[in-house]
């Protein structure tokens, strides 16, 4: 009897097991569906942008390059910003660093 009882005890955890591996591969996509990201319009090109400080609203530069969000800049006093917002042909930059470019130079010479 006691044989019995456990062939039956492992014959339903073997169907167990079968409808639950069964359950797991065919169910898990739509349990959790994928958000998808809300299409953003396409931004306007313009003939050149000004890149402006977000702070002091200075003005960094004019470039005629299209400009997005997360292009990065140095300006001509060594500082490094990133672009945090783009409105019609104005990017505001954010400034990120003071850099000191004798660091990177090959010549060997230093100030």
């Amino acid at each position: 009897m006691n044989k019995s009882r456990l062939a039956k005890l492992v014959g339903i955890l073997a169907l167990v097991a079968v409808v639950t591996v069964g359950i797991v591969h065919y169910v898990p996509l739509n349990i959790f569906p994928v958000q998808q990201k809300p299409e953003q319009s396409p931004q306007q090109v313009h003939d050149y942008y000004l890149i402006l400080d977000e702070n002091t609203k200075e003005v960094l530069m004019y470039v005629p390059l299209v400009v997005n969000v997360g292009d990065e800049l140095i300006s001509e006093d060594n500082k490094r910003y990133k672009i945090v917002k783009v409105e019609e042909n104005q990017a505001y930059a954010r400034f990120v660093e003071d850099l000191n470019l004798d660091l990177y130079r090959n010549d060997g010479r230093s100030k």
